[in-house]
């Protein structure tokens, strides 16, 4: 049970690390199109550069089209048709304006329509924050491996332990089941339930023993007693039969 709670901590530090990347990198999205969407038209087209110029991993995405979906500015190759507008940061297949990008990368973007009728969108590659996870999932994992091991091995000198003192237990009540009265049970000074539980049957096979030594005390002074009373009845008898004439 240890095991699988430490191994379910792990697996929700490492959920949760993921979603924590993941809704950073919409609110970031989300900011930088209320931002761009602030702005005017006339200041538009440079802010959207400038925001790509200072982008040296290449993982953000902007692009600025008309009403019908021409491209005016940014790295966006062009409009895609699932992007909801106006709407929350979703995940999209955008083309990039690259000549060697030979498929379209799964990002996570968000689109405006502004009041002059342009297209705003923005959108930011994942990959990376999805590769922090990764690295983060090998590192819980390398973790995970000598903790689960470590509460198996501690699960396992438990029982071995435990196991041990039952069959210690069963030993010396196997002698004194055999008729050996003067045996005890292991006590311990520990203050655990088989030392509490030695400690109740030990004193009460002292009463036992004090009960069995008590009647045969008791049967002692019967036979004594009977003695001298039935030794006059045998002589008696022995007299009779010496004496008998039929």
């Amino acid at each position: 049970m240890l095991a699988l709670f430490v191994a379910g901590m792990f697996t929700f530090i490492y959920l949760e690390i993921d979603d924590y990347l993941i809704r950073r990198s919409d609110q970031m999205i989300a900011t930088q199109l209320n931002f761009m969407a602030e702005l005017p038209p006339g200041r538009l087209n440079d802010a959207i550069s400038d925001h790509l110029q200072q982008d040296s991993r290449s993982v953000q995405y902007a692009g600025l089209f008309d009403a019908a979906g021409v491209r005016m500015a940014g790295n966006i190759a062009r409009l895609p048709p699932q992007l909801d507008l106006d709407g929350p940061v979703q995940s999209v297949r955008l083309p990039r304006v690259v000549p060697s990008a030979v498929h379209d990368a799964v990002v996570k973007a968000a689109g405006r329509r502004l009041g002059s009728g342009q297209i705003l969108v923005m959108g930011r590659n994942v990959d990376e924050a999805r590769e922090i996870s990764h690295v983060v999932g090998r590192a819980l994992l390398l973790g995970l491996l000598p903790a689960f091991c470590l509460c198996l091995l501690a699960g396992a000198w438990l029982s071995i332990r435990a196991q041990r003192r039952v069959e210690q237990v069963n030993r010396h009540v196997q002698r004194i089941v055999a008729g050996d009265l003067r045996e005890r049970l292991p006590q311990t000074q520990a203050d655990d339930p088989f030392a509490r539980l030695a400690g109740i049957v030990n004193g009460m096979l002292d009463e036992i023993e004090t009960t069995v030594n008590a009647l045969a005390g008791v049967g002692n002074d019967i036979a004594h007693d009977l003695r001298t009373p039935l030794t006059r009845v045998r002589l008696a008898l022995e007299r009779g039969r010496t004496h008998a004439t039929t």
